[in-house]
């Protein structure tokens, strides 16, 4: 046995394969979602302190913490409430932080490792979905500063950011742009997890999944206004003059 492993979103297109990949190397797997499968997914509301509590009593050490849950919104800044912006930030950034202190003893006693499901929309200005940015931005801020406080404890920090991903994902709130919602090529479900799982085995700060990301990890940093601008362009062209 590998050793203990929970998963959060694991009833998603990319969490499910996250657990898939954990129980094929060897880990005894616990996922969460709010939709439970009545075998290897327990129904849990993860921004809930309580319940996240109870789903996970039973956890007396853990190796690996994967957070894949998050929840988008797309369109214009004014296309949405402030219920919306509300609801994304639970769903992306708290989601997070629930599992994580819920989990921080036995992350602590198993010198575990936790992994950030990141997004391009974590570390730049992608257009189109602010509300999600923001929430990106926030939670990939908060492990980013975790991670040296977690290492004096033993527990290391990994940030997957995969590139867009075929199917997208979770979204609420009414749109503002239709058509086209992601610039450059698209991953499948399957390589996002690929990813995640080498991230919970072997480690690594930052991981960017998809030519995309590692393209936009670049330019944002040395380039942002060609970065804005190029992006810009592209989801014009795909939206009939809409961002």
């Amino acid at each position: 046995m590998a050793g203990t492993a929970v998963v959060t979103g694991a009833g998603g297109s990319i969490g499910r394969l996250v657990v898939d990949g954990l129980e094929q190397r060897g880990y005894a797997v616990l996922g969460l979602d709010l939709a439970g499968d009545g075998n290897r997914v327990v129904a849990c509301d993860v921004t809930d302190e309580r319940a996240v509590a109870d789903a996970v009593a039973g956890v007396e050490s853990l190796d690996v913490l994967v957070l894949c849950a998050g929840l988008s919104a797309i369109g214009a800044v004014d296309a949405h409430g402030l219920d919306v912006h509300r609801t994304v930030m639970e769903g992306t950034h708290f989601s997070a932080v629930v599992p994580l202190l819920a989990l921080l003893p036995a992350l602590r006693r198993g010198r575990g490792r936790v992994v950030l499901v990141g997004s391009v929309a974590g570390f730049a200005p992608v257009l189109g979905r602010p509300a999600y940015v923001a929430a990106k931005h926030a939670v990939t801020g908060l492990f980013t500063a975790l991670r040296p406080e977690l290492a004096v404890d033993g527990v290391g920090v990994s940030i997957v950011h995969p590139t867009f991903v075929t199917g997208g994902m979770g979204a609420t709130g009414a749109g503002g742009a239709a058509g086209r919602t992601t610039t450059g090529e698209e991953i499948t479900p399957q390589q996002a997890a690929d990813a995640i799982v080498g991230a919970a085995v072997s480690g690594g700060d930052v991981v960017l999944v998809g030519r995309t990301a590692r393209l936009a990890w670049v330019v944002s940093r040395h380039a942002p206004r060609t970065f804005a601008r190029i992006m810009s362009r592209r989801l014009r062209a795909g939206t009939g003059g809409r961002s």
